[in-house]
């Protein structure tokens, strides 16, 4: 087995549009990033390491399927001979030659925004708009992951699986993937928000729910020269210094006494609160009311008008359906992750991260060519097209008569399958999923009778 007909059968239909959206095409970046990562091979090998890479990645692309079923799905169009086709131990110990490192690489290389600046639902008054947020990965249970991964506990003891602690940025609009970090459930959502400060720029306008609110966040956050726009819990204290003209108030975020004594320069930040009641009226006449509180360092009222930031406030949702495309359409409901090595894990989140942003990429692309927002799109459906395309691939190189009609095939797919219809408002209350949440657990007659709903969002004036 060669590692040329891998490289052949993934380039053409998994990232086709990466010919025109990168440097350079994947089969190039692997082998870029294996070079600089030093994970060649000194001999040779039937699993060269691009071979693997690939294997790796197409792990994420059928979770449902074994080893075996992987290799079967990536290169059973291919004939080969079944003394060259490899076992799953075999498959395993490459996983483990090729490790964490050229996924690291992949990753770095393709992450990044894809709006342009004409993309519809990227931009909010020339502020490219990011939304972070964090969610858990449950992995095997073996004696490596729950000490790396430390699974969670109640009076009972030891339940569930080990957990791993994701934190992403994305774009919202596009939903791609910005930039990641991950460690055990004990790293908090505030401490791996940290490295991602990085990747915030002047330009863009952070989106993020009301559990980073803080001081120091706030402080490194707003030092990159982005633009946050967060929800504040209702007992955090933000004095009313001058009232606007909108009725949202200019405030100040004080610095805690303790950082006060050891840092000269942890000075009271200056922000700008809106108060917003919003009233959500469902299909059956019920209705509920919430006082929801943003904080901003957007302190012109006239460019930033207090409503609009309200609504935009929405936007935030979208790394929520991010997750929902990676932890169910893309991984599985309620599936957990194969690896059973905190190694293993690592790598294995690396790939899903990878293609995530490739589908990310094919989705943007699919948009573009109709010039419609990039979340009508259906992800559900670019990940079927992705899939099958690898499946049906015969291996051999296509001419120009076969690449003229792939990209029909491609055009004509996206305009009848992947354009999804327009969202409409809905509610669905938190529910419980896991034996330790909080939220109720579901019962038969539970369920709302119809998810639509009507919102009205109405500005508090302060006197």
């Amino acid at each position: 087995m060669s590692a040329t007909p891998g490289r052949t059968r993934i380039d053409q239909d998994l990232v086709r549009c990466l010919e025109s959206r990168c440097p350079c095409s994947l089969p190039d970046l692997v082998e870029e990033v294996l070079s600089s990562t030093r994970s060649g091979h000194r001999r040779q090998r039937l699993l060269p390491a691009p071979v693997v890479l690939y294997f790796v990645l197409a792990m994420t692309l059928f979770p449902g399927r074994g080893y075996l079923g992987v290799w079967s799905s990536l290169v059973g169009a291919l004939d080969l001979d079944e003394e060259r086709e490899p076992s799953a131990c075999a498959l395993r110990q490459a996983r483990v030659r090729l490790g964490i490192p050229p996924l690291r690489a992949l990753f770095e290389r393709l992450r990044g925004v894809l709006g342009t600046p004409d993309a519809p639902g990227v931009f909010f008054r020339g502020l490219r708009t990011v939304a972070w947020d964090g969610t858990m990965l449950d992995v095997p249970d073996s004696e490596e992951n729950c000490v790396a991964f430390p699974p969670t506990t109640n009076q009972k003891g030891r339940c569930g699986f080990a957990k791993v602690r994701l934190m992403v940025l994305v774009e919202c609009g596009t939903r791609a993937v910005v930039q990641a970090a991950f460690g055990s459930r004990f790293a908090s959502e505030q401490k791996l928000a940290g490295q991602l400060l990085g990747s915030l720029t002047p330009g863009m306008l952070l989106l993020a729910d009301r559990n980073f609110f803080g001081f120091p966040l706030w402080r490194a956050a707003s030092a990159t020269g982005a633009d946050l726009l967060w929800r504040v819990k209702g007992t955090a204290v933000l004095p009313v210094l001058s009232v606007l003209t909108d009725g949202s108030y200019l405030s100040r975020v004080k610095a805690p006494a303790k950082l006060r004594r050891g840092d000269p320069q942890a000075y009271d930040l200056a922000v700008r609160v809106v108060e917003a009641v919003m009233t959500v009226t469902c299909a059956d006449g019920t209705h509920r009311t919430e006082l929801y509180r943003f904080a901003t360092t957007l302190v012109d009222a006239v460019a930033f008008p207090a409503r609009e930031l309200a609504i935009w406030h929405a936007r935030r949702w979208e790394i929520e359906s991010t997750y929902a495309a990676l932890k169910v359409t893309q991984r599985g409901p309620g599936r957990v992750l194969r690896s059973r090595s905190p190694h293993g894990v690592e790598q294995e989140v690396y790939a899903y991260l990878v293609t995530h942003q490739l589908l990310r990429i094919f989705q943007s692309g699919a948009a573009a060519e109709r010039d419609v927002e990039p979340r009508r799109v259906s992800f559900t459906e670019t990940l079927s097209v992705v899939t099958h395309s690898i499946i049906q691939r015969t291996g051999v190189a296509p001419g120009r008569a076969t690449e003229e009609a792939l990209r029909a095939r491609h055009k004509a797919t996206t305009r009848r399958r992947l354009l999804a219809e327009k969202t409409r408002s809905r509610s669905y209350p938190r529910t419980r999923k896991r034996p330790v949440s909080s939220y109720p657990s579901h019962r038969p007659g539970d369920r709302p009778p119809s998810p639509k709903v009507h919102y009205t969002l109405t500005l508090t004036v302060r006197p």
